[in-house]
């Protein structure tokens, strides 16, 4: 009779944590409309979340989760000093450099990968832009809200299932019943441990934005195209010129060879005509 019972906490215990996903996909439909049970489930996301995005994205409310990221490309006659006084920036508003790539010869350049306090991103973008000349920038914001609410509930969920498992294991009879509720708790358990990894990534995502920094000196930076009828007619111009003296230049070096090859022709088919008339002529008798 005890083991009847068992078995039966046991079932209902798989089928409580077989409608987590269920309790999860309708705890994602429901948070885009800010639901605030799911939002209490959520408290490493609450305000503290950033709620700002750059460059004429609509700024979301505090209680919404936004994963920014960004590209800025800057050109500097001294890309690695540059780089050098960004670090400062960052690091001054307690951001880190996530990646760093620096080559002081040559061509010199920085490629930086930076992880910035989602709080203050938009003012510490501003000042990054200043440090050179800005060739160009982009801004990305996501809304992670409803992924952060089916994290939170998922979890919650595989806790419960836990621990009620944990509690069938204490009065397990049989070692039948000891081996089937010790490989549900493992996989509860398990699965448990991959949602609280991914949930730690989408909580740093959402904390430090990333930004992606590229410097170039002036030599190594394209040059944009034309913006007006007047530049693009200037550089039409310039760009026949160029070609015209290019092909000139090319017909002086093909012109010699030329003449010598066409005088060899000349030769040749000159020797060729006068063996074909000696044959042609007739033999006496």
């Amino acid at each position: 009779m005890r083991t009847r019972v068992l078995t039966a906490a046991l079932v209902a215990a798989l089928a409580t944590a077989s409608l987590a996903g269920c309790t999860a996909s309708g705890a994602s439909s429901t948070s885009a409309g800010g639901s605030a049970g799911s939002a209490a489930d959520a408290p490493a996301f609450g305000a503290d979340a950033p709620g700002t995005a750059a460059y004429g994205a609509k700024a979301p409310t505090a209680d919404r989760s936004v994963v920014t990221t960004g590209t800025v490309h800057l050109v500097t006659d001294s890309p690695v000093q540059v780089a050098d006084r960004i670090t400062q920036l960052v690091e001054s508003v307690s951001g880190h450099v996530a990646r760093s790539t620096e080559n002081p010869t040559g061509h010199p350049f920085a490629d930086l990968t930076l992880r910035i306090p989602a709080s203050v991103f938009p003012s510490t973008l501003t000042a990054i832009e200043q440090q050179g000349h800005l060739r160009d920038v982009a801004v990305n914001a996501t809304d992670v809200t409803a992924q952060v609410t089916d994290y939170a509930v998922r979890i919650a969920n595989l806790r419960t299932s836990i621990t009620r498992l944990q509690q069938l294991l204490s009065k397990a009879a049989s070692s039948a019943d000891l081996v089937e509720i010790e490989g549900a708790l493992t996989d509860r358990q398990g699965a448990l441990e991959q949602l609280l990894a991914q949930q730690r990534t989408l909580t740093d995502q959402v904390t430090d934005a990333t930004l992606s920094v590229s410097i170039v000196t002036p030599a190594a930076a394209p040059r944009p195209g034309p913006a007006d009828f007047l530049s693009g007619l200037i550089a039409g111009t310039q760009g026949l010129v160029a070609t015209l003296a290019a092909l000139a230049v090319a017909l002086g070096v093909v012109l010699p060879w030329a003449v010598v090859l066409a005088g060899t022709g000349a030769v040749v088919a000159l020797v060729v005509r006068t063996v074909r008339r000696r044959r042609g002529r007739p033999t006496s008798a």
